[in-house]
């Protein structure tokens, strides 16, 4: 039993560092070298272990999507944490989960690198994984009191979101607002707020 114990704990921790790595590779050598060989070469492991835990690429990729490197949102362990919400409390947890999407998003160049490349490829397998995502965390939230389209208005602020973030890599500003500044960044998280407090059917 023990040993089987210390067997798991090995496992989650070479999933993890191969997770790890794939963000590492994505930020130092950008998406087109995302491969078994140089992604095991960067966590340490031997690539049988990839193919292993996760059946190829795309298995790793879609992975790393459902995991906490991605955006902290994504993580398992984020969504499980979202507890039971009265209709009164949904407004602020939503507000709260878009603010630390978009804050996720301006850290990690990595995220930002794979949604250009799968928007340039035309993968969808990183959407579905992100659907699946976005389901259960708006599953657990709930629908909005005054909106019952939450799903929508969810996926119009993460395309915003997804858009503005990009943009940061080639842009200084989008009309006058700063993309290089926290203030400009506060500018927006007030609209995203108003937007979830204010919306009506």
């Amino acid at each position: 039993m023990k040993i089987e114990k210390v067997k798991k704990r090995d496992r989650e921790r070479t999933k993890s560092k191969i997770l790890k790595a794939v963000g590492e590779v994505i930020e130092q050598h950008g998406t087109e070298k995302v491969g078994v060989n140089l992604i095991a070469r960067t966590a340490g492991v031997n690539k049988v272990l990839i193919y292993r835990y996760f059946e190829s690429v795309d298995g790793l990729m879609e992975q790393y999507v459902r995991s906490g490197e991605y955006t902290s949102t994504t993580a398992t362990e984020y969504i499980d944490n979202i507890p039971t919400l009265a209709p009164e409390e949904r407004s602020k947890a939503l507000t709260s989960l878009m603010h630390t999407f978009m804050n996720d998003l301006r850290e990690r160049k990595a995220t930002r690198d794979l949604l250009r490349w799968e928007i340039g490829t035309g993968k969808s397998m990183l959407s579905d994984a992100r659907n699946q995502v976005a389901t259960r965390i708006l599953d657990k939230i709930g629908n909005l009191p005054n909106y019952s389209d939450t799903s929508a208005l969810v996926s119009f602020l993460s395309a915003g979101i997804y858009f503005m973030t990009i943009s940061t890599d080639y842009r200084e500003k989008m009309i006058d607002v700063d993309l290089h500044s926290d203030e400009g960044w506060k500018r927006i998280e007030k609209v995203i707020e108003h937007i979830i407090t204010d919306i009506r059917n």
